[in-house]
């Protein structure tokens, strides 16, 4: 199980075997995983996990999420659904619509979204 309380990225973590789209990877398609997502890259497309996904601080993603949990760092114009949390950090610039059961958003973030619980 992942501990989303620790400071860096999910894919600095002992064990991790997600996949993992770095700063320096431009890619568009749709993504369906079981496993962890990290991107820190430029996306876009349609990504579906079941496990978490983290947007990073250099991310670009343009498409929709669906998750059971996610950390949102970068620039993102996305529909976001999670299925357990949602996290926005303060270094986040979001655009659409985002649902989750629980929803926090850091001071500093920058969004334009339609927020709703579940």
């Amino acid at each position: 199980m992942l501990n989303l309380n620790k400071k860096g990225h999910i894919s600095e973590l002992v064990g991790y075997s997600g996949t993992y789209i770095g700063s320096e990877v431009t890619a568009k398609g749709d993504i369906e995983s079981e496993e962890d997502i990290f991107i820190d890259g430029n996306y876009q497309g349609v990504i579906i996990t079941t496990g978490t996904i983290e947007i990073g601080k250099n991310a670009n993603l343009n498409g929709s999420i669906s998750a059971r949990s996610a950390v949102l760092e970068g620039i993102i114009k996305a529909d976001v659904t999670a299925d357990d949390s949602l996290h926005v950090s303060g270094c986040c610039q979001i655009q659409g619509k985002i649902v989750s059961k629980n929803i926090s958003i850091d001071p500093g973030a920058i969004i334009n979204i339609r927020a709703s619980t579940k």
